[in-house]
């Protein structure tokens, strides 16, 4: 009985260390649902704030994609609801075979080619996610994106960041260009 008892608590485990799939993130990240409440969640450290943005950690989480184990995992909460994680990526090695994985996993990235970075973009249901590398360096970022949450966070910052920069002209003209 005892041998039972250990065997269905080697399976528990063996079973709860699965990988992650596709599927997974699409509904949580690291067992955190995504929208979930940072009152809801145990364990958590406040170490940065940008307005209705707060980044969180936890001591001692890691992530692991494909054969890599990231270290120091960010969580980000938008209204205090569980929107996106951010990883940092430390050798061109570990960024080719996070690349390789994503691309096996949702196809091929989209990219954009900016001045110092490439950033590789993979959509999926409610879920972006971005591999950022950083040109003339090794190290690159994995961002993971609700995107109900994140579109939301993204028009806050944009208009916070606007209102902060309008200049009111003496006369009002209509714009040549209305993006």
């Amino acid at each position: 009985m005892k041998m039972h008892s250990i065997l269905i608590a080697i399976i528990f485990c063996l079973s709860a260390a699965q990988p992650a799939t596709a599927e997974d993130v699409l509904q949580s990240f690291s067992g955190i649902l995504w929208g979930t409440s940072i009152q809801d969640v145990q364990d958590f450290q406040e170490i940065d704030r940008d307005g209705d943005i707060g980044y969180y950690k936890r001591t001692e989480d890691f992530y692991n994609i494909g054969v890599v184990t990231l270290e120091d995992v960010i969580y980000g909460f938008y209204q205090e609801k569980f929107f996106a994680t951010y990883m940092e990526i430390d050798s061109a090695d570990h960024f080719r075979k996070i690349k390789r994985h994503l691309d096996n996993l949702y196809g091929e990235a989209r990219s954009q080619l900016r001045i110092k970075q490439t950033i590789y973009i993979w959509d999926f249901k409610d879920l972006k996610i971005k591999l950022k590398q950083y040109h003339e360096q090794s190290r690159a970022k994995l961002g993971f994106y609700y995107v109900p949450l994140s579109t939301q966070a993204n028009e806050a910052k944009a208009k916070a960041k606007n209102d902060a920069e309008k200049v009111y002209k003496l006369e009002q003209v209509d714009p040549k260009y209305d993006f």
